[in-house]
């Protein structure tokens, strides 16, 4: 499900690109981690790529682009809450303690970090995240309003008597 829109001067550019500002046409390789999704190491792929990708994604409105500068040097990145959030939630939620906790450490691939090193390539760390909020369908479960509305046989267990405690029971 890619989405093109088509500017006037008659160019077009996917969603992706025009969300995260994002240049589709570069193929440079860049550095992706992918925040919960499984991967155990960092991604080298290309912007155009990562657009590609991210258009085929039906989660794409819930999803998050960020960028992170590597240092020179470091083979390992610490990857903290603040590093998720687009720049307009970054100011909304400054005060936030938690802003500065530590969500993973990942080790550069040994050639991104040799290439950052001798060459300065690999600038920056592209994260990719989901939003909290994931789907239009979860956010209406988990409002107060609907936690007004649970059952008493919903919030606590059934005693089922284990057989060895009730002989009666097989």
């Amino acid at each position: 499900m890619t989405f093109k829109s088509t500017s006037t001067n008659g160019t077009s550019s996917s969603t992706a690109s025009s969300l995260f500002n994002l240049d589709e046409d570069d193929k440079s390789n860049i550095l992706v981690y992918k925040y919960r999704s499984g991967s155990k190491s960092l991604e080298v792929t290309s912007q155009h790529d990562l657009c590609k990708t991210l258009d085929d994604d039906p989660n794409l409105p819930f999803l998050r682009v960020t960028k992170k500068k590597i240092p020179r040097g470091n083979s390992r990145l610490e990857v903290r809450t603040e590093d998720l959030l687009m720049p307009e939630d970054l100011q909304k939620y400054a005060e936030k303690p938690t802003l500065k906790s530590s969500l993973a450490n990942v080790g550069l691939p040994s050639m991104a970090y040799w290439r950052r090193l001798l060459f300065n390539a690999f600038p920056e760390l592209y994260i990719v995240s989901r939003s909290p909020c994931s789907s239009q369908n979860n956010s209406q479960n988990n409002s107060p309003e609907s936690s007004q509305h649970v059952s008493p046989t919903a919030t606590f267990p059934v005693d089922t008597p284990h057989p060895l405690q009730d002989p009666q029971a097989t």
